[in-house]
Order: structure tokens, then C-alpha cells, then sequence
């Protein structure tokens, strides 16, 4: 429920201003965060965390969605190197697969939105990859 209320707070204090002034959003999370981490990771089930950020967004969902596919023990593998690792970080392998699925099942549920990408490539590469795809949307939204 805090996470449902802090993402109405960014849309209706951010993203709908944003929008309303014609400006293009990237948000780095949405409801598919929700739904892979507390639906699948968490167990809370996928549906009723749906419910519960359809309320909070009131049917405001993103266009596209970069999809970035990666293992979840190579996800762990680059984490590994950092310093200041969260609370989801230091999570065993278990909930992170959970997640995994979850995040499958987000991207075939809303396929239509999401534009995969290759992280299991190196770093430069995925973010390559993404500011291909992020201009592509961007210049197509210009016209």
C-alpha cells in the first residue's frame, strides 16, 4: 500500500504536470516493479497488488516499457562488486528467481508496451541499447 501511495504522490505531483506541459517522462519504476517484486517476490499475489496500483494510477500506464532481460544470478554477479548494497541486494537467490518470473509474466501480460532489451550483454552495450530505443520512442513522439 506505501509503495501504491508513493507512486500516486509522484503522478499527480510529477508525471501529470510533466505531461499536462507536454514533456516526455522516463520514470525508472512503475507498477511492474510492484507486481514482480511484492506480487511474485513477496508472494502477496500478482492480482491483488494489480488492483491496488490500477486504483493508485487510474489507468495512467506508460506507453513503453524497456524490458531489461537478465538472469537473476547475473543480475547478483554485477551487484556484487558494489559497496552499498540494499535490502533487495542481500536477498537469497530464491526470491530473486521469484521476481524473475514475475517480471515474465509482467512482459507477457503487457507485451504490446514492452521493448526488450539484451542485458546480459555488457553494460555499455545495454545502456547503448537503451538510449536507441528511449531516442527511437522520443523522436517518433516529436513528430
Amino acid at each position: 500500500l506505501l509503495y501504491a501511495a508513493a507512486r500516486r504522490q509522484h503522478l499527480i505531483e510529477k508525471v501529470l504536470p510533466a505531461l499536462e506541459a507536454g514533456k516526455v517522462v522516463i520514470c525508472d519504476r512503475f507498477v511492474d516493479s510492484s507486481l514482480a517484486y511484492q506480487g511474485f517476490g513477496r508472494n502477496l499475489g500478482i492480482e491483488e497488488v494489480l488492483s491496488i496500483n490500477e486504483f493508485a494510477i487510474e489507468g495512467h500506464w506508460p506507453d513503453k516499457t524497456l524490458y531489461l532481460d537478465l538472469a537473476p544470478q547475473q543480475g547478483l554477479d554485477r551487484i556484487a562488486t558494489r559497496q552499498n548494497k540494499d535490502r533487495l541486494d542481500q536477498e537469497k537467490i530464491d526470491f530473486h528467481l521469484r521476481v524473475c518470473e514475475g517480471y515474465r509474466q509482467v512482459r507477457d501480460r503487457f507485451a504490446e508496451r514492452m521493448i526488450v532489451i539484451d542485458a546480459a550483454q555488457p553494460v555499455d552495450q545495454v545502456i547503448a541499447d537503451c538510449v536507441k530505443a528511449i531516442g527511437a520512442l522520443i523522436h517518433r513522439e516529436v513528430r
